[in-house]
């Protein structure tokens, strides 16, 4: 077959062309599958391969035991057996079809000795295409090679039964729209936007998993219009409102980490920490990630509530905002909501003349029990006493924080 460059025929050989001998000489079928045949197809390369074949789960074991380091059969019901050799990972599975219950995700197996019933559970035509090996005999019954080329996200089932079998394909269709450049036809489109609700038999965690993968493809802007337009995203955040405040190009513009991406999306859904907080938690986010992105989204709604240019003032927003400073301020800009240009001037003129270090005091708890000689609460009180000082006067040296501290002492027995 044509379309895929020599050097790319040649990796894919170098990793599985042995593996595919053992199998056509066992008797059975071995196809490369679904995404390997699409990132061989627009010149990329994959990482682990995936496989499908004839061979039930048993038969492949045994060829892959013979050929890989390492098996494993921890898939073997479903029909998966996988296997390492040096830095190659392949997933073999025997042909399948699924059946599934209205209210889960989890399909029901049946093996097959087709290829076309495995291709037609995929979940979009640009994935419902195989290579079979050593022939390089492509498989495409759904035209999917013809919608990659073409730029068309659609399915190789009518959408509405794809989606409603697996809800969560509703979101990779987002995530597929905006990584590979692809449109939905109206099909897709109006599915989802029919069957949005199907999204709530889906797990938090797996909802969780796709958005973060969703989230750092290079420009996920399209991808975000499409939950917008679908109302998917209402699904996603079922205690939000004001989604229509949301700028795709915004998260395309700011930098791809997915702290930053999160921040991007939450910020004018949640408008506050508290808000964005709760709805990490109802996705399961871990709580690093999480933690970050309130600690931006904090940032975003201080910056934008910035009024005061004195010193003071300035000092008190860059003691709330940092370490998320420059996160917040490329995220409020794109939304239009930046401070002023003398708020701005007065933050940039500060960090000029006392630098950009966080704010400290330059004592600890035990130096300042030792000078007041008291502990608990009244060190954490003299403490935050120092810290106003430091915010209300500038930088504070060691030998200025001692006698700041021993005179309210001194203050404080009169």
């Amino acid at each position: 077959m044509d379309g895929i460059a020599q050097s790319d025929r040649d990796d894919l050989v170098r990793r599985v062309g042995s593996l595919s001998e053992r199998f056509v000489a066992a008797g059975w079928g071995f196809f490369v599958v679904g995404g390997v045949v699409r990132d061989l197809l627009l010149g990329k390369r994959s990482g682990d391969v995936d496989i499908t074949t004839d061979a039930h789960p048993e038969e492949t074991a045994s060829i892959l035991g013979d050929w890989g380091e390492a098996v494993w059969d921890q898939g073997a019901r479903f029909g998966t057996i996988g296997a390492r050799r040096g830095d190659v990972v392949v997933e073999v599975t025997t042909h399948r079809s699924e059946q599934y219950e209205q209210t889960s995700r989890k399909p029901q197996v049946k093996f097959s000795g087709a290829i076309e019933d495995d291709l037609a559970r995929r979940d979009f035509t640009v994935n419902s295409m195989a290579i079979e090996l050593p022939s390089w005999r492509l498989v495409d019954p759904f035209n999917g090679r013809e919608d990659l080329d073409q730029g068309v996200l659609s399915t190789p089932l009518g959408p509405e039964t794809a989606f409603s079998e697996d809800p969560l394909r509703m979101l990779r269709a987002a995530r597929f729209t905006a990584g590979y450049g692809l449109t939905p036809n109206q099909e897709v489109e109006n599915a989802i936007a029919n069957i949005a609700e199907r999204l709530t038999i889906v797990s938090k965690e797996r909802i969780n998993d796709e958005m973060s993968k969703f989230l750092m493809v290079e420009r996920p802007g399209e991808g975000i219009a499409l939950l917008q337009r679908t109302g998917l995203i209402k699904q996603i955040f079922p205690k939000a409102t004001k989604f229509e405040a949301i700028k795709p190009d915004v998260l395309d513009l700011v930098q791809p980490d997915l702290v930053i991406r999160w921040a991007s999306l939450l910020w004018p859904v949640a408008g506050e920490a508290d808000l964005a907080r709760s709805l990490l938690s109802d996705l399961r986010v871990s709580k690093s990630i999480s933690s970050q992105v309130v600690g931006i989204v904090g940032a975003c709604q201080q910056l934008t509530q910035a009024v005061d240019v004195n010193p003071p003032s300035i000092r008190r927003l860059l003691h709330a905002v940092r370490p998320n400073t420059a996160s917040a301020i490329a995220i409020v800009e794109g939304y239009g909501q930046a401070p002023s240009a003398e708020v701005l001037t007065a933050m940039h003129r500060l960090e000029a003349e006392e630098g950009t270090q966080n704010f400290e005091v330059p004592l600890n708890g035990f130096e300042v029990a030792e000078l007041i000689g008291k502990e608990g609460p009244d060190v954490g009180a003299t403490l935050r006493r120092l810290m106003e000082y430091r915010l209300d006067s500038g930088p504070l040296s060691k030998e200025e924080a001692i006698a700041l501290v021993l005179d309210w002492g001194t203050m404080g027995q009169r």
